[in-house]
């Protein structure tokens, strides 16, 4: 159980605010404070609750005590019927500050939450800390003539058991204390990251943060430096060729579209697939298995219709589709994708999607690789954080992609929207 206190304060109301929260877990203590140069006093007091469960990296149970009726008789008893009128009063008026309102129901339904009510300024000692840090962020707002409150994450659980790997299940990537450069450019330093056999993982981050050089280092396109405590093993196998690993693991990535010749025709594409070409030359040649399982692949994707159309004439959802094709042409146990649904429109981004899902229901292996959040399929369980060349956390979806971490990982206030198993991100 985690005990929440929080306050808001406001001067001239409206005017400069100030919000403040002390988190208690056990006996450790984490103390926030923020404020907004022109706000109100309900603002402030709702802010606060809002900060303090987003701070919170996984479910919890929690007492929340605020010195404000207005957010205890709000989140408590008076919301239910302004959800049921649309955010509408008794009175068919709008709700006063239904954004922050929307922003604590869908917070407050991550975690199982009594709400208390203390009187303010009675010498209730949380109370008096919370509404010192609450004037704290007032001034501190003040002075910037912006708002401020820097997030801040309580530390992240380790993985829980149900979404680690099982036991006995065998690492396709293995990465130990690698350091690895892009020319002049140091990328990773002492990196390490396992990726195991029946495990789901994205890998989130900015631009920059090195998934690009990772996605490399798998293919074998960069190499780490040659250090005594640095392994790299796809596999099981520390050295490794594209002949051998092509029939276990199938690869989509942006290099691949921008690079494949724009004159292969869409059956080519596929079968380039079994030479890992980036089209078909008349030195190969192909069974007439190979050809059957080219076509299998063109009609589960439904592109059969499109196998005499050239690369450079298809739709970027259908360059993609074939590009899917051409790595499951060996029915390979894992599938590598980076930003799979990037430039595709809705329709053909949920296609390709409910593509992906069907792999997953066959099952292959997912490591997918985006800034994307809806790109993540609700079957992927594991979510990798990357900033910097660096892992910032690894662990479950549900404990990972926070309001919190993900404004902390894209240096830019972000609100998280979840439905039916999805995540999206929308500015806070």
């Amino acid at each position: 159980m985690i005990d929440i206190y929080t306050d808001g304060a406001c001067s001239g109301n409206p005017g400069p605010g100030g919000w403040g929260v002390l988190l208690r877990i056990d006996d450790v203590e984490t103390e926030l404070c923020g404020g907004e140069p022109a706000t109100t006093n309900n603002r402030m007091e709702l802010l606060a609750v809002i900060e303090a469960l987003q701070s919170l990296a996984n479910p919890v149970k929690a007492r929340v005590y605020t010195d404000s009726q207005y957010v205890q008789k709000g989140i408590s008893e008076w919301i239910h019927n302004w959800k049921r009128r649309g955010w509408k009063t008794s009175g068919n008026e709008p709700v006063k500050n239904a954004d922050l309102w929307r922003r604590l129901d869908a917070l407050a339904a991550g975690h199982t939450i009594e709400w208390h009510w203390v009187r303010g300024h009675n010498g209730h000692t949380e109370n008096e800390r919370v509404d010192a840090l609450a004037r704290a962020g007032l001034e501190q707002s003040r002075r910037a003539g912006k708002p401020v409150g820097r997030p801040v994450a309580l530390p992240v659980p380790p993985p829980d058991k149900e979404s680690s790997p099982k036991v006995g299940a065998r690492p396709i990537l293995d990465i130990q204390h690698a350091t690895v450069y892009r020319g002049d450019n140091r990328v990773f330093s002492d990196f390490s990251f396992v990726f195991h056999q029946g495990e789901h993982a994205a890998i989130v981050g900015p631009n920059g943060a090195g998934k690009s050089t990772l996605l490399k280092l798998l293919s074998g396109e960069v190499h780490p430096l040659a250090l005594d405590n640095t392994k790299v093993s796809l596999f099981g196998e520390g050295r490794w060729s594209v002949w051998d690993v092509r029939k276990q693991l199938g690869m989509v990535s942006h290099d691949l579209q921008r690079d494949y010749l724009s004159c292969a025709e869409g059956l080519n594409v596929i079968l380039s697939g079994f030479y890992a070409s980036n089209d078909t030359y008349d030195h190969q040649t192909f069974s007439q298995e190979q050809i059957a399982r080219a076509r299998e692949v063109m009609r589960e994707l439904r592109i059969e219709q499109l196998a005499d159309r050239t690369f450079g004439h298809l739709s970027t959802g259908e360059q993609r589709r074939f590009l899917l094709g051409r790595a499951l042409v060996h029915d390979p146990s894992v599938l590598v994708l980076d930003e799979p649904t990037s430039g595709l429109d809705l329709k053909a981004c949920f296609q390709y999607l409910d593509l992906l899902r069907a792999q997953i229901r066959k099952g292959k292996t997912i490591l997918l690789v985006t800034h994307h959040l809806h790109e993540i399929p609700p079957e992927i369980e594991r979510v990798v954080l990357l900033k910097g060349g660096e892992i910032v956390a690894d662990g479950a979806k549900a404990n990972l992609l926070t309001d919190v971490n993900l404004s902390r990982l894209f240096d830019q206030p972000v609100t998280l929207v979840r439905a039916n198993g999805w995540y999206q991100a929308v500015p806070a």
